[in-house]
């Protein structure tokens, strides 16, 4: 029983466990706003893993796939009447075709250049957003109808509930998703374009296609986080949603907890988003998070550059080689 609960599933099912129950324990709106921003933000890092973690690609292109999201659920909801919570599951496969012709394109290049391609797609969709004021309202956003839960005859402490199982389940599939790819001929493929992709290629890999196809898996869960997001706060405009800070701040938490593990992206999110909501609350809307998040980089850089779980774990793998051969002369 025990070596189940040490296993990814076990691990996810502790997780999905104890969001379930985080509401009722907790019925504070503000303690429930920020476990719905935390599950979502760890959503986007675990998914930003995927191209950036097991691939070795760094991707600061993913809040066009996160804004594109949020703009089809919001336009479908407004005109059509489509529930988020059921539509934004196949609407964010149009934004994977997307990620597709993007990244056959951005992959291409590598290293910088790779970075600069990426910065120049969130670019482009914000640009097209201020520009196609027919269809996304321009500067003004678009304002979708509030979710049907939310009249008065709801107390305001249960209006976040759906959001938040909604995220628990979204990042109990993305963790699933990552975990299978990490373990699939598919992730070892990735993991040997990192590690040096002239080998992988040159051993059969398909380098181009692995790349291309973790580019769009990544996109996907970015895309449905983004769709919900919007619903959540009913608006949505291109300076906020496109704006490639949403980008930095995935690679952020990925860095900060282990990108390229499992769960070291979870657990920077876990640490960085609350820290964020806190540091804000306390100082105004100043950019003084920025600061913070700066200095805990530059930390974990110097002390971790592996980031948290790489550094935990060889640390206790170290004690353990230390142990053993004083266990042996005993």
């Amino acid at each position: 029983m025990l070596k189940f609960f040490r296993s990814t599933p076990g691990l996810v099912a502790i997780l999905f466990v104890v969001g379930l129950i985080s509401p009722w324990v907790m019925p504070n709106q503000y303690y429930q706003h920020i476990i719905v921003m935390t599950l979502m933000a760890a959503v986007m890092a675990s998914s930003w893993n995927i191209i950036g973690g097991y691939a070795g690609y760094t991707s600061l292109g993913h809040a066009a796939f996160f804004g594109l999201g949020g703009y089809l659920v919001a336009w479908t909801n407004t005109h059509y009447g489509w529930h988020p919570f059921i539509s934004v599951w196949f609407l964010s496969l149009i934004v994977v075709a997307v990620a597709l012709v993007m990244g056959w394109i951005a992959l291409r290049t590598q290293g910088s250049a790779f970075v600069v391609v990426t910065i120049a797609i969130v670019f482009i969709f914000r640009l097209l957003a201020l520009n196609l004021g027919s269809i996304t309202n321009g500067a003004n956003g678009m304002t979708q109808p509030r979710p049907g839960w939310g009249g008065a005859q709801w107390s305001p402490e249960l209006f976040k509930i759906p959001f938040l199982y909604f995220f628990l389940v979204l990042l109990c599939l993305t963790i699933f998703a990552s975990w299978w790819i990490r373990n699939s001929k598919f992730g070892l493929g990735l993991i040997a374009i990192r590690e040096d992709e002239g080998k992988a290629e040159s051993v059969g890999i398909d380098t181009m296609m692995y790349k291309v196809l973790a580019f769009g898996i990544s996109a996907y869960f970015v895309a449905v986080a983004g769709g919900i997001y919007s619903y959540l706060f009913t608006y949505i405009e291109p300076g906020f949603v496109f704006d490639v800070f949403v980008s930095v701040t995935m690679v952020l938490m990925a860095i900060l907890g282990g990108r390229g593990t499992l769960w070291g992206p979870v657990l920077g999110a876990f640490i960085m988003q609350p820290l964020s909501i806190w540091v804000v609350g306390a100082f105004g809307g100043s950019s003084i998070h920025l600061t913070v998040f700066g200095g805990i980089l530059l930390l974990v850089m110097l002390f971790m550059p592996q980031g948290i779980l790489p550094a935990v774990s060889e640390s206790l793998n170290r004690r353990k080689q230390v142990q053993s051969p004083a266990q042996e002369a005993k």
